[in-house]
């Protein structure tokens, strides 16, 4: 049982010489740690999100349009006609909506602006 303690401790607090055999597989456990582990256990959205982009699938990244960006446009009849004026605006071609998220100020009380994915 010692044994099995000083093998732990040595590995914990890396007291194995570069170039030993020790060293070596602590490398490797390193890098197959970063390599095989599967990537949902490093997402740290919030499970909402995650849900969200499920079901979405693959669509790009989004582009965050501020309330302010909205309210020096035109007035428009709903908020989706808003925001993809505010698209065709920013990416100098038709837009179309393909999903919006909204998103809350610091305080969680306020919409700060949108997320949206663009076709």
């Amino acid at each position: 049982m010692k044994a099995l303690f000083r093998v732990v401790k040595a590995a914990v607090l890396w007291n194995y010489e570069r170039g030993s055999w020790q060293y070596d597989v602590l490398c490797c456990l390193i890098i197959a740690f970063i390599f095989l582990i599967p990537s949902s256990w490093l997402d740290e959205r919030p499970a909402s999100r995650r849900q969200a982009a499920s079901r979405l699938g693959n669509i790009g990244h989004p582009e965050f349009i501020r309330m302010d960006e909205l309210g020096r446009l035109p007035p428009a009849a709903t908020l989706q006609a808003a925001l993809e004026k505010a698209g065709e605006a920013r990416l100098k071609r038709p837009a179309r909506i393909r999903h919006f998220e909204p998103v809350n100020d610091r305080s969680g009380q306020r919409v700060a602006g949108y997320n949206v994915w663009f076709e």
